[in-house]
């Protein structure tokens, strides 16, 4: 009987270091470790673009797997418009993206028709066809029951990229144009993210 060839040692996968944690505070041309000035935020307020937070853009880009959003407001805008909302969303997706988990979680409105949840089905086929892409096909799944009677219970807005858990006080990626903070850096196994987010996901029908 033969014997086996010496054994080949494999190097484990590499990690990316996983963020620090860290708070941020919306100002009028950047987020920032600390509060704005009451004239930054005042200017903010004014705008109709306001800055969003591209730390979170950049980690949305850069995941390896997943992308997932609790936002009851991530889809109705207290200024300007949807089609650019949807846009500022659709820049945390490029083409060559990696992760290929894509869920979001928000309310149902008179805005959001099948024509915008076309938009995001249609970003998902381009990052499939993209030449770049790899392994598993890119899913982008929204469900729209956030508010309903059955999942009426959750008030602040998350985001799960890969395993880094993200807090905001108001719109996720700092799209809101009133004074907010956001916080990363914490782990999502670690407090029961992942589980809470399929059991509320589970409750509505997909879209």
């Amino acid at each position: 009987m033969k014997g086996f060839g010496p054994g080949v040692s494999i190097a484990p996968k590499a990690e990316r270091p996983f963020p620090a944690k860290e708070i941020l505070w919306s100002g009028l041309e950047s987020w920032q470790s600390h509060f704005p000035h009451s004239s930054e935020a005042w200017g903010r307020k004014q705008s109709n673009n306001p800055v969003p937070l591209h730390a979170f853009c950049k980690a949305a880009s850069e995941a390896q797997e997943r992308v997932w959003i609790v936002d009851d407001y991530l889809l109705k805008l207290d200024k300007g418009s949807l089609a650019e909302r949807i846009d500022q969303i659709l820049e945390w997706l490029p083409l060559w993206l990696a992760a290929s988990d894509i869920r979001f979680l928000t309310r149902r409105t008179q805005e959001v028709d099948e024509s915008v949840l076309k938009k995001f089905q249609q970003r998902a086929q381009e990052i499939n066809n993209h030449p770049a892409r790899r392994g598993k096909l890119c899913r982008i799944e929204i469900k729209l029951h956030l508010s309903d009677r059955i999942c009426n219970f959750v008030h602040d807005r998350f985001a799960i990229v890969d395993d880094e858990l993200w807090h905001f006080g108001a719109t996720v990626g700092g799209l809101h144009a009133s004074v907010s903070a956001a916080s990363r850096g914490w782990r999502a196994t670690d407090h029961g993210a992942i589980e809470f987010f399929e059991e509320i996901w589970n409750l509505g029908g997909r879209k």
